[in-house]
């Protein structure tokens, strides 16, 4: 089984369905998952004064932002996957048009044109997230976590046939 596990950069957008391609550059992101909203998405470049995550003896992670302590854990992405760091765009993937079937003299609604699908650009990799909590080291019930877990027993589940 391999798939992958896709970020978006621009989650505001409700789009029905994605086609994914990838950028003319592709780098390996560090992906971290904060228990606060930052205005931003998006790559920075962060100093040491900022943010300086420290690793602990347990393996977890310990770091200050803003005077409040975070802990955390990593989280690594299963084998035969791939994480994915997606940014929106504007452009319309070109579907080949369809000759529309003539419609029989019965059928009153008029045949509905395929949604657009969006192109969505792969700009960047990751095979582990870093899952931040207040105070304390998120456990396996954190719902981001378990939320991947979950696409990934579904994912599994569809495909096998």
């Amino acid at each position: 089984m391999s798939g992958s596990l896709g970020v978006e950069t621009d989650c505001t957008k409700q789009d029905n369905m994605l086609a994914i391609r990838k950028a003319s550059t592709v780098d390996k992101s560090s992906i971290n998952i904060l228990p606060c909203r930052i205005n931003h998405d998006g790559p920075t470049k962060v100093t040491k004064r900022y943010w300086g995550p420290r690793n602990e003896n347990d393996g977890s992670k310990t770091a200050h932002f803003r005077g409040r302590r975070l802990r955390a854990r990593v989280v690594k992405i299963p084998e035969g996957y791939e994480g994915l760091v997606l940014k929106s765009t504007d452009r319309i993937l070109v579907e080949p048009v369809q000759p529309l079937e003539p419609q029989s003299e019965d059928d009153d609604e008029p045949e509905e044109l395929p949604e657009p699908v969006k192109i969505a650009e792969h700009v960047s990799t990751f095979d582990e997230m870093t899952i931040w909590g207040h105070d304390q080291v998120p456990t396996a019930d954190d719902s981001f976590a378990k939320g991947v877990e979950e696409w990934i027993t579904f994912a599994e589940a569809i495909h096998k046939t």
